[in-house]
C-alpha cells in the first residue's frame, strides 16, 4: 500500500549562521513522527544544492523547509518557482530577514504549528540579470562589503565577521557614478547607492524599502546620492532612524523593470540577499507571486 504520510523535506545548510542545527532537526523529526508527518533531512554540500534539491522535490510533498539564512531561502525558493509546493522558513542565519517578516521562528513548537496549522501566502520574487532574489539587490557600499565578507569567509559567521570588511569598505569605497533607469525613464545619474527589492527590511532592522509589499507585483527602488564619507555616515544614521527617504535628493519609487549601470565603466559590485551578485550593469525585474510560503498560523 502507498504511504500517505505527509512529507516535509528539510533542506539544511550546515554552515549557515553560528551553529550546527542537525541535532535540532533530528528532534523536530522525532516530534513530528507521532503527528504522522515525516521530516526528510537533506543537507546541502555546496553552491546550487539547495535549488537542485528543491527542484527535485516531488509535487505531493507537504512543504519544503529552508533551514538556513536568507541565501538558503532564496536558493530553495528558486527551486520552487511557479510550483504548488510551499516553502517553510526555519531561520538559522544571522539576519533571517524573511523569517522576521513572516514571524517564523526556529523552535520546535513554532515549526510543528506551522507545518500542521500554517497558512499559505504567495510571495513576489525579484530578478537580477535573471537570477532570483527574495529580499533586495544593493549597489554600492553594502555590496562592496558583502564581497569582502565572502572573500574572507571560511565557515559559520557572526556579526563580528562583518566588522573588518565594513571598516575596510568605509575607508576604501570610491562612490561610483551610476545611472538608474525605472521602466525606461532615467530617475538618477550621479554618485550614489541604490537598492531594489520586494521586501521592506534589510540588515539590522533597516527599513530601506519601507513601502515594499511582498505580493504587489512591484519593485521598490531607493536611490541615495552619496559622494563623501560624511554623507555616507549621515545616510546611515538617517536609515537607522527610518528617515532616509526624507533626505534631500533621495529618490523612492516603484516599477517593474530597473536598469542600473556604471557611467564611467568602472567595476561596481552588486549583492542580492546579502550574497555576491553580478557587477554592473544589471537589469532587475519581478515575478509576481511566484512562490508559495507556509507561514505560522495567526494567533
Amino acid at each position: 500500500m502507498p504511504d500517505d504520510t505527509p512529507t516535509i523535506r528539510a533542506i539544511y545548510n550546515p554552515i549557515a549562521g553560528r551553529r550546527d542545527l542537525s541535532a535540532f532537526l533530528e528532534k523536530l523529526a522525532h516530534e513530528l513522527k507521532p503527528r504522522k508527518y515525516t521530516l526528510e533531512i537533506t543537507p546541502t554540500g555546496g553552491p546550487g544544492d539547495a535549488t537542485r534539491l528543491a527542484r527535485e522535490t516531488p509535487d505531493d510533498t507537504h512543504a519544503v523547509m529552508a533551514v538556513g539564512g536568507d541565501g538558503t531561502c532564496r536558493d530553495v525558493a528558486t527551486g520552487l518557482l511557479g510550483r504548488d509546493v510551499p516553502m517553510i522558513v526555519a531561520p538559522a542565519g544571522n539576519e533571517n530577514i524573511l523569517a522576521k517578516y513572516f514571524k517564523s521562528k526556529a523552535t520546535i513548537d513554532s515549526l510543528v504549528s506551522t507545518i500542521i496549522e500554517g497558512n499559505v501566502t504567495t510571495y513576489d520574487v525579484g530578478t537580477l540579470n535573471s537570477k532570483p532574489f527574495i529580499l533586495l539587490a544593493g549597489v554600492g557600499f553594502d555590496a562592496e562589503a558583502v564581497h569582502r565578507v565572502t572573500e574572507s569567509r571560511t565557515g559559520h559567521i557572526s556579526y563580528l565577521t562583518y566588522a573588518k570588511p565594513l571598516w575596510q569598505t568605509f575607508w576604501q569605497h570610491r562612490f561610483p557614478t551610476i545611472r538608474v533607469t525605472l521602466d525606461d525613464a532615467t530617475v538618477f545619474e550621479g554618485r550614489g547607492l541604490a537598492f531594489v527589492g520586494v521586501m521592506p527590511r534589510y540588515a539590522i532592522g533597516l527599513r530601506l524599502l519601507a513601502n515594499a509589499q511582498h505580493d504587489d507585483g512591484m519593485l521598490d527602488v531607493c536611490v541615495m546620492p552619496c559622494s563623501t564619507r560624511p554623507q555616507l555616515i549621515g545616510l546611515s544614521l538617517a536609515a537607522l532612524l527610518g528617515r532616509h527617504v526624507r533626505r534631500k535628493g533621495v529618490i523612492y519609487c516603484k516599477g517593474t523593470h530597473v536598469r542600473i549601470e556604471s557611467l564611467n565603466g568602472e567595476k561596481v559590485p552588486c549583492q542580492i540577499d546579502g550574497d555576491v551578485a553580478d557587477d554592473l550593469p544589471i537589469d532587475c525585474g519581478v515575478m509576481p507571486q511566484a512562490v508559495r510560503i507556509l507561514i505560522p498560523p495567526r494567533k
